[in-house]
C-alpha cells in the first residue's frame, strides 16, 4: 500500500523511499550535533543534583517549571513526529549510516526525558511539604501543594493524550499520518508560543529573591552559549523544520536574561558583604587601645592609692 507524506516532505510513495529523507551531514557537523547534543541533555544534571542535595525548591518558581516541561514535550512529540521518515529509513540503512540525521531529534527528546521529573521533584522537595501532609499548614499553602500536584498530573495527562493520538493516528495511516504530522505541528506552534513567555515567572521570582537560590548557575552557564549554537545546527546542518528550532532560539533568550540577573546579584552580594567587612575592620582599627572606662578606672584607682 502506498503511503504518500504531506508535501512539507519528500513525498515518499513506497517504504523504501523513506531513505531520501535523511540529511548528508560530514564528519565535523556529526561530531558538532554530538557534542551540542550530550552538552545539553547534560546540562539539566546540575539542577536535578542541586535539588536532591539541597532538597529545596527555594527561589524557583512552579509556574516555570510548568511551563517549560509543557514546552519541551511538545518540542520533543513535534522531532518525533515530523523525524518518523528517518527513523523508519534506518531500518533500510542501518543505524550506523542514519543516526546523523536523527541527532537533533535525539537531543530535543532527551532534553525533555532530563527535565521531566523536575515538577516532580519540586512537590516532594517543597519548603512546606512535610507541614503539609501533617496539616499543621494554612489552608492557602495546603492549596498551593494541591494545585501543584494538579498542574503535574496535567503534564501526565497531556502526556498520555498526545502519544495516544500520535500512535493510534500513525498506525491506521502510516508513518506519514496527516493527523499526527498536523498534530506535530500545532504543538510546534504551541510550544513557541509557551516559550514566549515560560521564564517570565522564575525571571519575577529570581527578582523578589535577588539570588539563584535552588536554581543551578552551572546549568545555565551552559545552556546560555549552548542555547545559539544549538539552534544554528538545526538550521544549518540538521535542516530542523521552524516549529522546531524556533522555540529553542526565544528559549535562550530568556536563558541569558535569567543567568545575567544571577551573576549580576550574585556579585552585588559580594561586594555588599566585601564593603561590610572592610568597614567592620575599619571599626576595629579606630577603636583606641584604652578605653574611656579603663581610663577612668585608672584614674579612679590612682586617687584612692594617694589616700590611703
Amino acid at each position: 500500500m502506498n503511503v504518500k507524506c504531506p508535501s512539507d516532505f519528500m513525498s515518499p510513495d513506497l517504504h523504501h523511499e523513506y531513505r531520501i529523507a535523511l540529511v548528508n551531514m560530514d564528519d565535523l557537523g556529526i561530531t558538532t550535533g554530538i557534542i551540542l547534543g550530550l552538552g545539553s541533555v547534560l546540562s539539566y544534571l546540575p539542577q536535578v543534583l542541586k535539588l536532591f542535595k539541597r532538597r529545596s525548591v527555594l527561589g524557583i518558581n512552579f509556574i516555570f517549571i510548568f511551563f517549560c516541561t509543557l514546552n519541551q514535550f511538545f518540542a520533543a512529540a513535534n522531532a518525533l513526529i515530523l523525524n518518523l521518515p528517518k527513523t523508519i529509513a534506518c531500518a533500510q540503512v542501518g543505524f550506523g549510516k542514519c543516526y546523523s540525521s536523527l541527532l537533533a531529534m535525539l537531543q530535543i527528546t532527551g532534553l525533555w526525558v532530563m527535565f521531566f521529573p523536575v515538577p516532580l521533584l519540586f512537590i516532594l522537595f517543597h519548603n512546606n511539604y512535610e507541614s503539609i501532609k501533617s496539616r499543621r499548614q494554612s489552608k492557602r499553602e495546603q492549596k498551593k501543594y494541591k494545585l501543584y500536584a494538579f498542574m503535574y498530573a496535567l503534564i501526565v495527562l497531556d502526556v498520555v493524550v498526545v502519544a495516544l493520538i500520535a500512535t493510534v493516528s500513525i498506525s491506521i495511516q502510516g508513518p506519514c499520518s496527516v493527523i499526527a504530522r498536523t498534530l506535530a505541528q500545532i504543538l510546534g506552534v504551541v510550544s513557541g508560543i509557551i516559550v514566549l513567555f515560560q521564564w517570565l515567572p522564575q525571571i519575577y521570582s529570581t527578582y523578589r529573591f535577588k539570588g539563584a537560590g535552588s536554581i543551578s548557575v552551572i546549568t545555565l552557564a551552559v545552556q546560555a552559549p549552548g542555547g545559539f549554537i544549538n539552534v544554528a545546527f538545526m538550521i544549518f546542518i540538521s535542516k530542523e523544520k521552524f516549529s522546531t528550532w524556533f522555540s529553542f532560539f526565544v528559549n535562550t533568550i530568556q536563558v541569558i536574561i535569567l543567568f545575567t540577573m544571577i551573576i549580576y546579584y550574585h556579585l552585588k552580594s559580594k561586594i555588599k558583604m566585601k564593603n561590610k567587612k572592610k568597614y567592620s575592620i575599619d571599626l576595629k582599627e579606630n577603636e583606641p587601645l584604652i578605653s574611656n572606662k579603663n581610663i577612668n578606672n585608672n584614674v579612679n584607682n590612682s586617687k584612692n592609692q594617694k589616700y590611703v
